[in-house]
């Protein structure tokens, strides 16, 4: 059954807004995406922060975690970061292959015994703890983007407006260390640690059916086309 806040999503769909860091003395922004080492960035952002302005280790407090998010990331529109942040601060960010991006999301939230006693595990409805992984896949597909959750929205969503992508540096989740490198040799950001990781030998193609997998193909065909994943996809269906 659809809910109340699933048909207001509809029918108002929310503004484009995307979560951006803004460091002001290092001007550099940073456009947070669900599911792509995230929370490692957020802490390292955070602990940057604080070594620089002679705060406590922000990584077990909690409270000053949220402090510091709140003084330096908000939800910003694409305009405002088009016409406020691009050209006069280094903007990046940090994409996945799609695919392995949507089963982290899938083992995190739908898999993850932890979640069993919550109504809501993402926020659609119909998404719900220990679903099939091929009714996940249609619970994606057919949702738009603008009403799918954060965690599972085409990273393109993010990343573009309609002139195009915003980032001046996009890193891969698969090459972090060499690409992480490039934005901290440049600004003396220190090196994330693994935070809130969902590890796992079992690979998307083990659990998910061929139709399935040519469905995630299409709904994500944009950012496997715009960030360069097409031989990563096609290593994939050579495994059936």
């Amino acid at each position: 059954m659809i809910s109340y806040k699933d048909i207001l999503r509809k029918i108002r769909p929310p503004k484009k807004k995307v979560r951006v860091w803004v460091l002001e003395k290092e001007k550099i922004a940073y456009i947070r995406i669900r599911k792509v080492a995230s929370s490692s960035i957020n802490l390292c952002l955070m602990q940057h922060i604080a070594k620089h302005n002679n705060m406590p280790d922000p990584t077990n407090d909690r409270p000053l975690r949220k402090s510091i998010e709140a003084g330096y990331s908000s939800h910003i529109t694409h305009t405002k970061i088009r016409e406020q942040l691009k050209g006069s601060y280094f903007i990046f960010a940090f994409v996945r292959n799609p695919l392995s991006r949507v089963y982290s999301c899938y083992r995190n939230k739908i898999k993850n015994p932890k979640r069993a006693d919550k109504k809501e595990v993402l926020c659609n409805s119909e998404f719900y703890y220990d679903m099939d992984f091929a009714a996940f896949v249609d619970a994606i597909v057919k949702l738009p983007d603008d009403i799918l959750d954060r965690h599972l929205r085409p990273q393109s969503w993010f990343l573009c407006d309609e002139q195009g992508l915003l980032p001046d540096f996009i890193g891969k989740l698969e090459n972090f260390n060499a690409d992480w490198d490039i934005v901290s040799d440049r600004y003396g950001l220190p090196k994330p640690i693994h935070w809130n990781k969902t590890g796992s030998s079992e690979k998307i193609t083990d659990i998910c059916p061929r139709a399935s997998l040519d469905k995630l193909i299409e709904r994500y065909a944009e950012d496997i086309r715009l960030f360069g994943y097409q031989d990563a996809i096609d290593n994939m269906l050579n495994e059936y």
